[in-house]
């Protein structure tokens, strides 16, 4: 992944886990402990698990035996989550909405688009293709209360 350069307010936090169900909890725990260095509320950290869980759950269920990398950056505005998609699920992220009938399958992208706001899908040369979800902090008295302390 190219390095993205930080402001001085910005938490960058790069990872590589194995793609094996325990590296679902372990990411979200370690993603919304830096999200929680900003102002986020509850909810949006809610939405942030979610959405978390998902995307993380997707690259362990149909990429096996690969590993999970990213970099998640968090400042006073929002956090970016880049996310390493290998070759194999790379193709299955340009959906934009939710299949008709019964099917389970194909949801989760449309389900990030639901609670992140900015979903971003980068085939880069390599057949590696990156998955970016920006969420920003939406300005809420709770908000402000939670970075100033007040």
């Amino acid at each position: 992944m190219d390095d993205i350069q930080p402001n001085g307010n910005t938490i960058r936090l790069a990872f590589s886990y194995p793609a094996v169900p325990d590296a679902i909890g372990d990411l979200r725990r370690l993603i919304l402990n830096e999200a929680g260095t900003a102002a986020f509320t509850d909810e949006q950290l809610d939405d942030l698990a979610l959405a978390v869980s998902e995307a993380i759950t997707n690259i362990v269920q149909y990429a096996p035996g690969h590993h999970i990398r990213g970099v998640c950056e968090v400042d006073d505005r929002k956090l970016v989550l880049r996310l390493e998609v290998e070759p194999t699920i790379g193709q299955y992220l340009e959906r934009a909405e939710f299949p008709t009938g019964l099917s389970h399958s194909g949801r989760g992208i449309p389900l990030l688009r639901l609670l992140i706001p900015t979903v971003e899908v980068y085939h880069r040369a390599d057949g590696v293709t990156e998955l970016h979800l920006v969420k920003p902090v939406q300005e809420t008295e709770e908000c402000n209360e939670k970075a100033t302390g007040h």
